[in-house]
C-alpha cells in the first residue's frame, strides 16, 4: 500500500481503536434488533477458525479482530489495506455469509 503520511496516520489509529475493542464496544455494536442469532449447533460441528478466516479472506486486510458473537456467530471486524472497515458476521457451521456491513469504501453497500 502507498499510502501517505497522513493515511498511514489514520489506518494507525484505526488499527489501534479496532484492536483496543474502542470500535466493537457498544457504541459500535449492532442494534439489538439487527443481529442474527446463527445457532445452537454444538461447537463441535463449528469449522475451525483456520477455515473461516480463509473464507472471510483474513490476507486482503491490514487487520483483523476474529471473535465469536453473543449470538454464536463468527464475527470479523476488519479493516482493509486500501482503507475502510468492515464487520463480517458469518454462521459457524456452513460458513455462509449472515450480514456484512463497511465503512469507509466509496460506493460500499450498507447493511
Amino acid at each position: 500500500m502507498n499510502a501517505t503520511p497522513t493515511a498511514r496516520g489514520v489506518l494507525a489509529a484505526l488499527a489501534a481503536a479496532l484492536l483496543a475493542g474502542g470500535l466493537a464496544g457498544p457504541a459500535a455494536a449492532s442494534p439489538p434488533g439487527e443481529e442474527k442469532f446463527c445457532t445452537k449447533e454444538p461447537r463441535s460441528r463449528w469449522l475451525p477458525e483456520a477455515e473461516i478466516r480463509r473464507i472471510f479472506g483474513e490476507e486482503k486486510y491490514a487487520v483483523v479482530k476474529f471473535k465469536v458473537s453473543r449470538t454464536n456467530c463468527y464475527e470479523f471486524y476488519a479493516i482493509r489495506k486500501e482503507g475502510g472497515i468492515v464487520e463480517a458476521y458469518y454462521h459457524p457451521v456452513t460458513g455462509r455469509l449472515v450480514r456484512e456491513t463497511r465503512v469507509g469504501e466509496p460506493g460500499a453497500p450498507r447493511r
